[in-house]
């Protein structure tokens, strides 16, 4: 489903808003084309949200030019007028994260991605002080000889992403023929840490004689290891004629 919003520039105001919302299902993970699949006998073992599978997308701008200031003069107008501010907010949501249990318990051939079990009644997110810790551990288990974990595919997801970038220019025009802009831009405004980079795998201990057995030995499991780019500024003048 696709929506969108667009007022043409009147009165010194324009915006646009344009929303989507869809849904993906597959049975092919992307880690097919390097690993193989769960089960090559059947498929829908693998059903489920597609990996890059995003349910929502929001973007958002505005355009508004700050009224002249013609009657009070040429000096307070050229200190004053022509100036316009510009924004755009967007929103895109979280994608599905394939978790990994690190032990094939399985028991089919090749190199698969095993995925574990969920542990009912355990919270999956964290909700801490500490933002990059994001998937709780002790929700996940490892599956029992010769089962397939019940976490589907695709159920685990990532963190949205949230941004806004903001500009101000104030333009100078001379005669008819030139004219001089300043502006300047602010990519993530508010310098949001959008978070990414999960570390997915829980690499459980597989072997019954050892102590970590059915214990996840990824001590950095679930937290977030990177972000996208903190906020940017740039100045510049344009010359136009």
């Amino acid at each position: 489903m696709q929506l969108w919003l667009n007022r043409r520039f009147s009165d010194r105001l324009a915006f646009q808003a344009a929303y989507t919302w869809a849904h993906s299902i597959s049975d092919v993970p992307l880690e097919s084309f390097t690993n193989s699949t769960t089960d090559p006998f059947n498929y829908a073992l693998d059903k489920g949200d597609a990996d890059l599978d995003r349910r929502q997308t929001f973007v958002g701008n505005v355009v508004y030019a700050l009224p002249s200031f013609k009657n009070r003069g040429s000096a307070a107008n050229h200190i004053l007028g022509d100036w316009q501010l510009n924004g755009i907010f967007s929103h895109y949501g979280s994608t599905p994260i394939d978790i990994l249990s690190g032990f094939n318990t399985y028991g089919t051939a090749g190199n698969v991605n095993p995925r574990p079990d969920l542990v009912p009644g355990v919270p999956i997110y964290l909700n801490t002080s500490d933002k990059t810790q994001w998937l709780n551990p002790a929700a996940f288990s490892l599956p029992a000889v010769g089962q397939l974990g019940n976490l589907g595919r695709g159920a685990i997801r990532g963190k949205p992403v949230n941004n806004i970038d903001f500009s101000v220019a104030k333009n100078w025009h001379f005669k008819e023929r030139y004219g001089l802009q300043f502006r300047a831009e602010m990519f993530n405004a508010f310098n949001h840490a959008n978070f990414g980079g999960y570390s997915n795998n829980l690499r459980f201990g597989g072997n019954i004689t050892h102590a970590n057995f059915g214990k996840p030995t990824n001590g950095s499991f679930g937290t977030l290891s990177s972000a996208q780019a903190p906020r940017e500024i740039q100045l510049r003048f344009k010359f136009t004629f």
